[in-house]
C-alpha cells in the first residue's frame, strides 16, 4: 500500500492516542474482584514506576524508605512525603503505603535511654502521613533485624541455576547472643513492644491512617537469644487483642505464614474475616521453621489458587504485592526480573480466580 503525505502526518496523532487505547486494565471490568495488586519497590525513580505500570499495577508500595527522610530529622513531615507521591501521580499510580524504617525507632526495639524521642519521632511521621493523606504504613519490630548468615539464612541454587535463599535454625542454634543486643525474653520483649505501639498507634487513629504490623522473619520464637514477637499466627492474636484498635492490622506475609506452624488457608480466613488484614505479602516456600527455602512462586508448599480464592472468600481488596523472589540470570540487585514473574502469575491467579 502506498504511503501518502496525509497518512503520514496522521501518524503522529494515531501513536499519540494509543497509550489510552491501551490502557485499560483487562482485570478492571464492571463486578470483578479486583485487589490492589501492587508490588514492594525499593525507589520511586520514574523508571521503576514505569517498569510497575507496564505489569497492570496502579498502586505502590513503597518499602525502600530510608532516604526519604533527606534533612536527617529523624521523621517525615508531609512535605517529604508528598514529594513521593508526587512521583508516583506523575506516573499514574497511586501510593497506598510507605514503610516506616526499623532503624528510626532502634533504642526503642532495644528498651534503652532515647527510646522516648524516636517514640515522638514516629508519632511526628504518623501524623504526618495523615496530613499527607497516605493511608497506610507498615512497620516491624525485631531487634535483630538482619539477613544474613547471623540469622541461619544461607544461599543454595534453585531450578535453572537461580540463587535461592534458604534457612536452617541448626547453624545459629548453638551461636551465642548479638554483643549489640544481648539476650531478651518474651515478656521483656513485649514490655518495649506495648511501650513503642501504644503512643504510636494513639496517634494514627487521630491522623486517619492504617498501621500493617509485618510478622517477625524467620518466624522463630527465639533468635540467639532475642524473642521474637512476632512467630506465629497466635501472637497477632494476642497483638490485635491487646491493640484492639480500627486502625491497627497486620500485613499477612504469606510466605513467613507459610514457613510457621500454621494453615495458611484458614488464617487467612480467620484474620480476613476480621478486616485485619491490610496488606498482603505472596511468595513460594517450601518447608517450615526450623529449615525451608524460599522458591519461586509456582513451586511452593501453599497451593497459591486455593490461597487467592481464601481471599476473594473473605472480600479481601487491599493491596497485594509479590514478596523475596529468587535470583534469575542478568537481574537486578532488587529482583525486578524475578518479581516480574511472580506479578505475572499473581494477576493469572487473580483473573482464574474469578471467572472460574
Amino acid at each position: 500500500m502506498r504511503t501518502t503525505r496525509r497518512k503520514l502526518l496522521l501518524a503522529p496523532a494515531a501513536t499519540a492516542l494509543a497509550p489510552a487505547a491501551y490502557s485499560q486494565d483487562p482485570l478492571a471490568r464492571s463486578g470483578a474482584w479486583l485487589p490492589k495488586l501492587s508490588e514492594n519497590l525499593s525507589d520511586v525513580r520514574p523508571a521503576t514506576l514505569r517498569w510497575l505500570r507496564q505489569l497492570g499495577c496502579r498502586h505502590v508500595i513503597f518499602q525502600g524508605t530510608d532516604g526519604v527522610d533527606q534533612d536527617k530529622k529523624g521523621y517525615w513531615t508531609a512535605a517529604d512525603i508528598l514529594r513521593i507521591k508526587k512521583n508516583c501521580d506523575e506516573a499514574g499510580l497511586i501510593l497506598e503505603s510507605m514503610m516506616i524504617p526499623i532503624g528510626t525507632y532502634r533504642q526503642a526495639q532495644l528498651g534503652r535511654p532515647g527510646r522516648d524521642e524516636e517514640i515522638d519521632k514516629v508519632r511526628r511521621t504518623v501524623l504526618a502521613a495523615g496530613e499527607a493523606r497516605l493511608p497506610m504504613l507498615e512497620w516491624r519490630f525485631w531487634p535483630d533485624f538482619y539477613w544474613d548468615q547471623r540469622v541461619g539464612y544461607y544461599t543454595m541454587e534453585g531450578r535453572g541455576g537461580a540463587r535461592m535463599r534458604g534457612f536452617d535454625y541448626e547453624r545459629v542454634k548453638n551461636s551465642p547472643p548479638f554483643e549489640e543486643i544481648g539476650v531478651v525474653s518474651e515478656k521483656e520483649m513485649w514490655d518495649r513492644l506495648r511501650y513503642f505501639a501504644k503512643p504510636v498507634i494513639g496517634a494514627a487513629e487521630k491522623a486517619g491512617v492504617r498501621l500493617s504490623m509485618h510478622p517477625s522473619d524467620p518466624p522463630v520464637s527465639d533468635m540467639r537469644g532475642v524473642s521474637r514477637p512476632f512467630h506465629h499466627p497466635d501472637t497477632f492474636r494476642r497483638f490485635l487483642r491487646e491493640f484492639p484498635s480500627p486502625n491497627s492490622g497486620i500485613t499477612f506475609c504469606q510466605g513467613t505464614v507459610t514457613e510457621m506452624e500454621a494453615d495458611v488457608l484458614e488464617e487467612i480466613r480467620h484474620f480476613g474475616r476480621l478486616r485485619k488484614i491490610f496488606l498482603v505479602h505472596l511468595r513460594g516456600v517450601r518447608g517450615k521453621v526450623p529449615k525451608y527455602v524460599e522458591v519461586f512462586i509456582d513451586e511452593g508448599d501453599v497451593n497459591m489458587v486455593r490461597a487467592m480464592r481464601a481471599y476473594k472468600e473473605v472480600g479481601y481488596t487491599g493491596p497485594i504485592v509479590s514478596d523475596h523472589t529468587p535470583g534469575l540470570e542478568g537481574d537486578n540487585s532488587w529482583g525486578m526480573a524475578g518479581r516480574s514473574f511472580s506479578l505475572g502469575f499473581i494477576r493469572a491467579l487473580v483473573q482464574a480466580v474469578d471467572t472460574l
